[in-house]
This record gives C-alpha cells, sequence and structure tokens, in this order.
C-alpha cells in the first residue's frame, strides 16, 4: 500500500521498487487539470530555489501553457503533456540519486519539461535534431522574457539536443565517457548543433546530458511492465503504425546495456525484458 504523499517518492532514495510509487506520483498529479503547473511548483518547492528565480519562473510559465494546450504535444499518443510530467519527475529523480546541487537539478528538471515542447507526432528520425530545434526554439521566448542568460539558455539547448535518439544520444554518451574515462571525442560531427559542443567542453553538463537522455526513456522501460506496455500502444498510435513486443525488447535490450545514471533501475529492467522475453 502506499502510503506517502505523491511527490515525496521523488524527493526520497528508496529502493529499486520505487517503480510502482513513482507512477503513483505520475497518475496523481497527473489526473489534476494544472497537472504541469502544480507538479512544477512542487519541483521549485523541493529545490530551494526562489519563487523569482529566472529558471522557475520559465518553467513555471510554460508548464501553465501546456495545462492550457499550448504545445502540449499529441493528444492521446505518447508525446504530450503526461510524457513531460514524467519526464521532468525522472530528471528530479535521477538528479537526487546522483547528488546535483540545486542549480544543475533545476536545470535537468527545466531541459525534461520542454525537450518535447511543441512536439508534432512525426518521427524524430526522419530528419535529427529537427524536434528538438522546435522545442528549444518555442521555448527561447519564455526563458528570454524571465530572464535566463545566454550561457544558461545554450546548457539547456545542449541539453534538450541530446535527446535526439538517433545523433544526440550517442554523442552524449561519447562525451560523458571522454570525460569519465578518458575515450577520445574530437569535434562535432558535420550537420550537427554547435550547441552540442559544450558537451565537449562541459563535464557536468555532459553528465547531465546523459541523465536527462535516460530520464527521458525510464518511465517506458524501467518501472513497471504495465506501464512499459501502455507507452508502447501510445506511441504506436501516435505514429500509426504496429509496434509489437520484439520492437520494445529490443530498445530494452539496447538500454540494458548502455544506461549508466540509472542503473538503480537495472532491476525493474531486467524484470520487464523477462516479462518480455516469455511472451516474445
Amino acid at each position: 500500500m502506499l502510503t506517502r504523499p505523491p511527490f515525496a517518492i521523488v524527493e526520497s532514495l528508496g529502493p529499486p521498487q520505487v517503480g510502482e510509487e513513482l507512477l503513483s506520483c505520475f497518475g496523481q498529479l497527473g489526473a489534476r487539470r494544472d497537472r504541469l503547473e502544480h507538479a512544477h511548483g512542487l519541483v521549485a518547492r523541493s529545490l530551494g530555489l526562489p519563487e523569482t528565480d529566472p529558471l522557475i519562473v520559465a518553467g513555471r510559465t510554460i508548464a501553465r501553457d501546456v495545462d492550457r494546450g499550448v504545445g502540449a504535444g499529441v493528444d492521446g499518443g505518447y508525446h504530450n503533456a503526461q510524457h513531460f510530467l514524467e519526464v521532468m519527475l525522472s530528471a528530479l529523480y535521477l538528479a537526487r540519486l546522483a547528488r546535483f546541487d540545486a542549480r544543475r537539478s533545476a536545470r535537468v528538471a527545466t531541459a525534461g519539461l520542454i525537450h518535447d515542447f511543441h512536439h508534432d507526432g512525426t518521427r524524430g528520425s526522419v530528419a535529427p535534431f529537427r524536434l528538438e530545434t522546435l522545442a528549444t526554439e518555442k521555448a527561447q521566448p519564455y526563458l528570454r522574457a524571465a530572464g535566463v542568460e545566454d550561457e544558461e539558455y545554450q546548457r539547456l539547448q545542449a541539453l534538450v539536443l541530446a535527446t535526439d535518439p538517433t545523433v544526440g544520444v550517442p554523442f552524449a554518451r561519447a562525451c560523458w565517457a571522454r570525460h569519465a574515462a578518458g575515450v577520445p571525442v574530437t569535434r562535432l560531427a558535420p550537420g550537427m548543433p554547435a550547441a552540442l559542443g559544450r558537451l565537449l567542453t562541459e563535464a557536468e553538463l555532459a553528465h547531465e546530458a546523459v541523465l536527462l537522455t535516460e530520464a527521458d526513456v525510464l518511465p517506458s522501460i524501467g518501472l513497471t511492465l504495465e506501464h512499459a506496455e501502455q507507452l508502447q500502444a501510445s506511441l504506436a498510435s501516435e505514429w500509426d503504425t504496429d509496434l509489437g513486443r520484439e520492437h520494445k525488447l529490443q530498445f530494452i535490450e539496447r538500454m540494458i546495456d548502455e544506461i549508466s545514471v540509472s542503473s538503480f533501475f537495472l532491476p525493474n529492467m531486467r524484470a520487464i525484458r523477462q516479462a518480455y522475453l516469455a511472451t516474445a
């Protein structure tokens, strides 16, 4: 039985069985008409940052607009306001596991909120960085109006661009490997956005980028089998295609080999993988 207030689990460092509690938090907050604004307010208070902090002001305004339907993604699909909520809270949870300070935690939570802002339901693999660039462009006026400095905007831009699944995620992982283990990465590949270059020179930002990319997929592969299947069905609906269990199984197996900051959730991921294997 879940007895803690819904947001308390996001502030804790409990066992991997936290998956069911996180889902309870997602569900209770997601049932509100002001889901994102309310959740964002909880995030801000949890971090202890003042209400006047530019990141907090910008995030609150974006969250309020998404609750009103502005840039809220695909109704009935995968990339929508509920996804924004789940990624924002997952990013905060992982930031706590990684012992990030309030500023870094606020940055990754804000990036989680905006990473799919104005998503149009098309597959990102058709044109790498198109959807992530759209999200940062749509978020920029809010960030500027709130007084977010250019350096901080560029860092947020790099984090959001890193969530591009085909090019951004591998690049972020390579940059983090360079900083953490000395694995060589020399430059941006042709066609990659210049903002991603910060991951080559800023170790903390590269760590944040990897954390965000894992927060982006954690709800769909690391919590419970039921939620994994529900999100798979939502993605199939959004793409208007059939996504069989083998598709999800391949994704889970790849992520189990690649994850780093969310390895805390490996027991959940392995259990979901085993359930898919049993019925494949």
